[in-house]
């Protein structure tokens, strides 16, 4: 538990597990509550040195009021780039994982410093599809909700209801876990500052206006890609994953039919088959070259 100081504000990070085979998370606050059985903690446990960042205006990072613009991404990317250069040293690559809004600091790491990324494990990340899914400010519906709930105490507290479970559908050996899993999130939602609230980082390449333009950035892609998609995911849209599935060279897409957007975080049969999928693909990698 430390701060790295980089491009003006401090980027907190935790370590777990130890080696030099390097595993680089960052997100804007998901990272609060280590638990080795669920994504991205487990990867400690196969021989991983996992290194989780909080993106800045989030949790214990520096909190910003500036809007940056079309510019989140490319800061926060610049940002997880010499938070690490610090931590591990400028002449190692690191595997970089991220997921939803995690994932398009990924895309942007990979097209500004594909040097220090060896392979990239996307799990839906989009990015978001040009063509009705954001309203004018570039925002997906559910963050602007986010945004609208930080001056908004009932909307904040219906967006927290809207998120429990039908816990009859819960297994009942889970269902203690599950319910304080839930009400952990609903403590952290709703001690989530204004300001945090606020962070409006709009879409990964939030300069590119049409479907083609970002099919034709995504083919410049060369790190090694593995994304996950999910089928009933209500803020990528799956038409988006096929999208990059289809555009970036030589990448692994898998499709979980009946999964919704945070599945791989969950401890349920569809994200142990995404752990053993994304530790299949680490491996495969070793074998080729790409992980030292």
């Amino acid at each position: 538990m430390a701060y790295a100081h980089v491009n003006g504000v401090d980027i907190w990070y935790d370590e777990y597990g130890e080696g030099d085979k390097y595993v680089v998370c960052a997100s804007g606050g998901d990272f609060k509550h280590a638990d080795f059985s669920r994504w991205p903690y487990y990867m400690a446990d196969y021989g991983y040195h996992l290194i989780t960042m909080t993106l800045r205006g989030h949790w214990k990072s520096t909190h910003v009021t500036e809007d940056y613009g079309k510019e989140w991404y490319n800061i926060y990317a610049d940002d997880v780039y010499e938070a690490a250069r610090q931590i591990i040293g400028d002449d190692r690559k690191f595997i970089y994982m991220g997921l939803s809004h995690g994932s398009g600091v990924g895309w942007h790491l990979v097209t500004r410093h594909p040097e220090a990324v060896s392979c990239f494990v996307a799990i839906v990340c989009g990015p978001h599809y040009l063509n009705g899914d954001l309203n004018e400010k570039q925002t997906s519906f559910a963050r602007e909700r986010t945004i609208q709930a930080a001056d908004d105490p009932v909307l904040k507290e219906q967006i927290m209801k809207e998120w429990e479970p039908d816990w009859s559908r819960i297994p009942p050996e889970r269902l203690e876990e599950e319910k304080a899993m839930y009400q952990q999130r609903c403590q952290d939602w709703m001690e989530m500052t204004p300001e945090e609230m606020r962070v409006r980082p709009r879409i990964a390449f939030a300069w590119i206006d049409t479907e083609e333009e970002l099919v034709e950035k995504l083919k410049t892609v060369q790190v090694p890609m593995l994304m996950l998609a999910a089928g009933q995911d209500s803020i990528v849209n799956p038409k988006a994953m096929f999208r990059s599935a289809m555009a970036v060279p030589n990448a692994k897409t898998i499709f979980y039919q009946n999964a919704q957007h945070g599945f791989a975080m969950g401890k349920d049969a569809l994200a142990e088959d995404a752990k053993e999928e994304i530790l299949l693909f680490l491996k495969q990698q070793e074998r080729l070259g790409n992980i030292r």
